[in-house]
């Protein structure tokens, strides 16, 4: 009762199931207890514990802890329930699926009084297969828990809320008994074409299923037909003259109508065509070395928590627009589905990333087997988004010990890099690690957290040199760094570091984090951290160092909304657990950092375009 992969759902024949649901908190289990799926609940009968009238109402998608004040900071097991009828329209010889979208974290889910499958990790999507279970009218049991653990990733400490539920949307999807699982287009520009890639993938019970199946790009007057057999790759590979595409970018994000079909199915897509590469320092999109001015976000919203809306992600965009931003660093999580299709929509360039993050045991196979699976599903989900560039493998959590070097969690970074490569190589592969040096006198390790060395300590005036192997640094095809300082004016010793020992990789070089905090409004001196002034300052200052720098070709200063994260607990989070690093505060309100930061974009910008 594994979960199915990488099955397609966008706009396919099937059933929302978003909406209103029945839920209770679980704290002592009792719904596993008493087997609720498979008791319904007797009138005038104590046992089983449970009737739907005695259960709250939740919003699905959602988290449980925006819904209910009284859930605000709990972690736990929860019971989600349903009812639905399945529509009549639908062939009786089609095949059923559920597709969850994102769920935190583990879950299992039961139909009709059978358990259909489980889920072990959070965020990415997954589907269970419910053809046989499927009646005329349906119960649906959904168990989910978010307790955070040491092998888990993420595991007991990170710096957004651990937001239990059903987070994104839910569906019940139906396929022909030999149906078009998932295909993928990429993009190869040579000097007068456009190479467009087709890899397709057919499914079937039957092992020797085979289809024909039709690619059309309507636009383009593109078609071609291809064999496709069940378990197997089938591909075609379109050439078009550079003058017929108009090839996807920020400034023209042009989207194609893409249509599959069989003889019982049709599927499509909107899709843009680009290709991004890199050469030396330099990131290339469509063939032309682009800089990003980036931004990073939470999927966190003042009124839905980690549960991403249409009309938030285009507030979100919004305000990126106003900075001059063009490429958003997605912490630390996969997003839901429709943030990449927005992201499309707009324009907007992004990486997405997994939660290892602080995690000690990664080097663990139960653990690392979590985040391979996670990995994956979201690739396959994700690989036809054109704004989608980067593949993000961890934050903060590589470690080797530079007085026993064979201590070390490596492991799984080559077997992430090796599954990214496998699935998906036409995008670039990055981590947020680059920036962890050693010196005589320190060491980091992941459960220093955002303890970095930086400068203004003893060993500032050490020699220094990148933490990790050269064999580890040639995974990637972008050097991430979150660097940090603690006081205004550090940057132009700490930047320059970061330039000097990375260079020689020969690599485009990126900030994935810098910045510092403040509260809105806050009546304290200037120079007293937490202040508007001070972080404002912060920002001015890192951004003068970068126009001196060329070789670092992204920046992504941290965050751009003030989001809950219970590990801060100083005077300017007013005892709120809310995390003040952001841009804006959490009812999207600017502070003087955000004008800061406005002005620093634009003036880097200019300054290159001299240059």
């Amino acid at each position: 009762m594994t979960p199915t992969p990488s099955l397609f759902t966008h706009n396919r024949t099937g059933l929302s199931l978003d909406g209103i649901w029945k839920f209770c908190p679980d704290p002592m289990q009792r719904c596993r207890q008493q087997r609720w799926w498979e008791n319904p609940s007797k009138q005038n009968s104590v046992f089983p514990c449970w009737d739907p009238e005695g259960l709250w109402e939740i919003q699905v998608p959602s988290t449980w802890k925006k819904q209910f004040k009284a859930l605000e900071w709990y972690d736990g097991h929860a019971v989600y329930y349903r009812t639905f009828n399945k529509p009549k329209e639908i062939p009786s010889s089609y095949e059923a699926f559920l597709v969850f979208d994102g769920i935190v974290y583990a879950s299992e889910v039961f139909l009709n009084g059978q358990k259909m499958g489980e889920h072990g990790w959070g965020y990415s999507q997954f589907a269970v297969r419910v053809t046989e279970t499927l009646q005329e009218r349906n119960e649906l049991f959904v168990l989910v828990e978010n307790v955070p653990s040491l092998q888990r990733a993420p595991g007991v400490r990170f710096d957004w809320c651990n937001d239990g539920g059903i987070i994104n949307g839910v569906k019940l999807v139906f396929v022909p008994r030999t149906f078009i699982q998932n295909f993928k287009v990429s993009t190869v520009l040579s000097q007068d074409a456009v190479s467009l890639e087709f890899d397709l993938f057919l499914a079937s019970r039957d092992a020797a299923a085979c289809e024909e199946v039709t690619i059309e790009i309507p636009e383009l007057k593109l078609s071609a037909t291809v064999k496709a057999e069940a378990g197997k790759v089938a591909s075609h590979k379109f050439r078009v003259s550079k003058n017929d595409v108009k090839l996807w970018c920020p400034e023209n994000p042009k989207l194609y109508d893409v249509k599959l079909s069989t003889r019982n199915e049709a599927i499509g897509d909107e899709i843009g065509f680009r290709e991004i590469k890199t050469k030396g320092h330099e990131i290339l999109l469509n063939g032309e070395p682009i800089r990003l001015y980036g931004l990073c976000v939470h999927s966190e919203f003042p009124d839905t928590g980690r549960t991403a809306t249409v009309e938030n992600i285009r507030k979100m965009v919004g305000k990126a627009g106003e900075l001059g931003v063009n490429f958003l660093r997605c912490a630390h999580y996969p997003y839901a589905e429709i943030f990449g299709r927005e992201m499309d929509r707009a324009g907007l360039l992004w990486w997405e990333e997994v939660p290892v993050y602080w995690i000690p045991a990664i080097k663990e196979e139960e653990v690392s087997s979590l985040v391979l699976g996670m990995l994956e599903e979201t690739i396959r989900r994700d690989w036809n988004r054109s704004s989608l560039i980067m593949w993000s493998i961890s934050n903060e959590c590589c470690y080797r010990d530079p007085k026993n070097p064979m201590d070390n969690n490596y492991d799984y970074w080559f077997k992430a890099a090796r599954l990214v490569r496998k699935l998906d190589p036409t995008r670039l592969l990055t981590c947020a690690e680059s920036g962890n040096i050693v010196s005589t006198s320190t060491a980091w390790s992941p459960t220093k957290g955002d303890e970095f060395t930086g400068v203004g300590k003893p060993q500032v005036e050490e020699n220094h040199r990148p933490m990790h192997t050269d064999e580890l640094y040639t995974l990637f095809d972008v050097l991430a760094a979150n660097l940090y300082v603690a006081n205004p004016g550090e940057e132009a010793v700490l930047y320059p570091r970061f330039v000097r020992l990375l260079s020689p990789y020969n690599k485009p070089l990126m900030l994935s984090e810098f910045g510092s905090m403040s509260l809105l409004g806050a009546k304290v001196p200037d120079d007293v951290l937490g202040s508007e002034a001070r972080h404002a300052l912060m920002i001015e200052k890192a951004y003068d160092v970068f126009k001196e720098l060329p070789e670092i070709t992204g920046y992504c200063p941290w965050v751009l909304l003030d989001g809950r994260a219970p590990i801060h607990w100083r005077w300017y989070n007013l005892g709120t657990g809310l995390f003040r690093y952001g841009f804006l505060n959490e009812n999207w309100e600017p502070k003087q950092a955000f004008f800061a930061l406005k002005k620093g974009i634009d003036q880097v910008k200019n300054h290159f375009k001299q240059s």
